[in-house]
């Protein structure tokens, strides 16, 4: 698949750009003047290795055009509106990547293919449950309903990362803050109180000299320090954009003690809703909790699920085997059992997974509780020690003069 770039305008005279992902320049010619648009130009992208790796990093998807794109397919399927001339309505509001991936929908429909494989086809960006969510709609003509079920997913995803985001926002700025007076102690009061300390003192403390130290190292690499810094950055928000680096990260954290309860409740919500929307969706328990498994960032989780499965196809209930899940609470696998033989699961599993995004929510106010004085405790001790390292030369001095022969109050 090739990418292009183009420059077209539609019949109201406007002008619109985007990519294209066809095979050849003709296909283009021909999508284009089939949607109305009058084309000025079609290009075939490079497909060098740089920018292929521009390509990856540009081409995303956020979490609020997610929820765009999926609730605004639903209301043209509710309203009875074709998908190909709703999505030549929605092209007119949307930019971007995601207008690009709406392009390729569109195409693929007019071709006639099924309305999954086009999610299918980028796969870093929707996950396999999302993919299975709309197949399994499309195939039973529950496409709507499924695609409502999946803009209710993504809003509580995106209603817990608000919350984690809003909870963060003072401990951060008292972070930078903290930093930020380092930063000018270091570089701009120091570099005038050192001259005084040293005139002061000819064997300071051993902090004071250490801090000495560090404000002339860092102004005399100034230009240095603050290029390795925003290299590190750059390096850093790389790094973190990957989906490596990011699984890594979150198998570090899972083992911490404070981190790990709130992973695995985390992980449960999330799983539980998605073993919901799927058994909603009609698909059997077994396949749902291989697909769920697939979906959940969490190692021991997605084992538990994945081992749970097999023992169901083997012939276990479902409570015997989440029983045997040391990773899934107990008190969880006993109502999910009961649940499953009272015909009540999809119900059940609807309200364990409030449950559990409530302990989440729960668990990540109290953690951020203790951590906004532990910074200001961090920013009083910082403070504290420069006040410290910058007074005691200073009062030694006046001491040894007050001390010294013929000094006022002094010895004889």
């Amino acid at each position: 698949m090739k990418v292009f770039s183009f420059k077209a305008y539609d019949n109201l005279g406007r002008l619109n750009k985007g990519r294209l992902f066809f095979e050849t320049k003709e296909e283009c010619l021909a999508y284009l003047l089939r949607n109305e648009l009058t084309p000025v130009e079609i290009k075939e992208l490079p497909q060098t290795f740089f920018y292929n790796l521009y390509f990856k990093f540009a081409f995303r998807i956020s979490l609020n055009q997610k929820i765009f794109l999926a609730r605004n397919l639903y209301l043209i399927l509710k309203s009875g509106l074709d998908l190909t001339q709703g999505l030549r309505i929605l092209l007119k509001e949307t930019k971007g990547s995601l207008a690009d991936f709406l392009y390729y929908l569109s195409y693929n429909l007019q071709k006639g293919e099924p309305f999954y494989k086009t999610f299918a086809a980028f796969p870093s960006i929707f996950s396999e449950v999302e993919v299975e969510t709309i197949k399994s709609g499309e195939i039973s003509g529950n496409l709507a309903e499924n695609l409502l079920r999946w803009v209710e997913n993504l809003e509580k995803k995106r209603e817990i990362r608000s919350e984690i985001i809003g909870n963060l926002i003072y401990p951060v700025i008292v972070l930078i803050m903290a930093l930020g007076v380092v930063f000018l102690l270091i570089t701009f009061v120091l570099p005038k109180i050192g001259i005084l300390i040293r005139e002061l003192s000819d064997n300071p403390p051993l902090f004071t000299k250490f801090l000495l130290l560090v404000s002339d190292f860092t102004n005399a690499n100034l230009n240095l320090i603050i290029f390795s810094a925003l290299i590190f950055l750059f390096v850093f928000l790389i790094l973190i954009s990957l989906r490596s680096t990011r699984k890594y990260l979150t198998l570090l954290l899972i083992e911490l003690p404070i981190f790990s309860k709130i992973y695995l409740y985390f992980g449960l919500s999330d799983s539980l809703f998605v073993l919901h929307s799927l058994l909603k969706s009609g698909i059997s328990l077994p396949q749902a909790l291989r697909l769920t498994s697939k979906t959940t960032f969490h190692p021991k989780l997605k084992e538990a699920l994945i081992s749970t499965e097999k023992k169901i196809v083997a012939g276990k209930k479902l409570g015997e085997a989440l029983l045997e899940e040391k990773t899934i609470p107990s008190i969880l696998s006993s109502i999910l059992g009961i649940a499953s033989e009272t015909g009540n699961l999809e119900e059940t599993l609807l309200i364990m997974e409030n449950y559990y995004r409530q302990e989440v929510r729960n668990l990540v106010q109290n953690l951020l509780t203790l951590l906004q004085p532990a910074l200001l405790i961090f920013v009083g001790i910082v403070v504290g020690f420069v006040a410290l390292a910058v007074l005691i030369p200073i009062y030694q001095q006046i001491s040894t003069q007050l001390q010294a022969p013929g000094a006022p109050g002094g010895g004889f």
